[in-house]
């Protein structure tokens, strides 16, 4: 694919984060433009709303983390895959991206809520810690067998639940020094889960 590429980014995002780690991982190159958050008149003049990421490719744009996935696979096939031509094998990349929006991001949605409280409220960052423990106690028995969460290649799987997941290990993986990873690494913890840690670690290698 010849056609130029282009990803408006917010850096903090863990749905920006994977769209960065699959395009490193699928070897395509881009251009970066980082979205002030509070200022996105750009991104809905290009998208027609206001969330990010956004892949722009030539002509095409394409917003929502789990659409731009997709269409990277649909438009550079040449390189590693994200997804399957197995019907079963599909089924189960998409299974854990259910999990990631449904187990996972739940907490770190409540985290990132209480960013700009002066006094972060303990029962909701006890609630997140519980939500994020119990998706990384159902990846650390997965990785008991595998090194990968669908087969023996990296896929959308472990991009989609690592970056969320990160947020929980920020500091034993060490953080960037931001807000947002101090937030997390003062308050989330995952806790008895080595083999979720190491993986996030492999997965993080591809975030550029």
């Amino acid at each position: 694919m010849t056609a130029p590429v282009t990803l408006y980014a917010l850096n903090a995002s863990p749905n920006t984060m994977k769209v960065r780690a699959a395009l490193a991982y699928k070897k395509i190159p881009y251009q970066r433009i980082d979205v002030d958050p509070g200022r996105r008149e750009e991104v809905v003049k290009l998208s027609g709303q206001p969330l990010t990421p956004i892949l722009k490719h030539g002509d095409s744009v394409v917003y929502d983390s789990y659409g731009i996935m997709r269409y990277l696979d649909a438009n550079w096939r040449q390189a590693p895959a994200l997804y399957s031509a197995d019907r079963a094998t599909m089924k189960a990349i998409e299974s854990w991206e259910l999990f990631a929006r449904t187990d996972v991001g739940p907490a770190i949605s409540t985290m990132f809520g209480q960013i700009r409280e002066a006094n972060p409220d303990a029962a909701k960052i006890r609630g997140a810690n519980e939500l994020m423990n119990r998706g990384a106690a159902k990846i650390e028995e997965t990785l008991s067998a595998t090194e990968w969460l669908v087969g023996g290649t990296p896929t959308a799987a472990d991009f989609t639940l690592a970056m969320p997941l990160y947020y929980g290990a920020v500091a034993a993986v060490g953080p960037e020094a931001t807000p947002v990873a101090g937030l997390f690494g003062k308050h989330l913890k995952i806790e008895n889960a080595p083999r979720t840690i190491a993986w996030i670690r492999r997965v993080m290698e591809w975030h550029r």
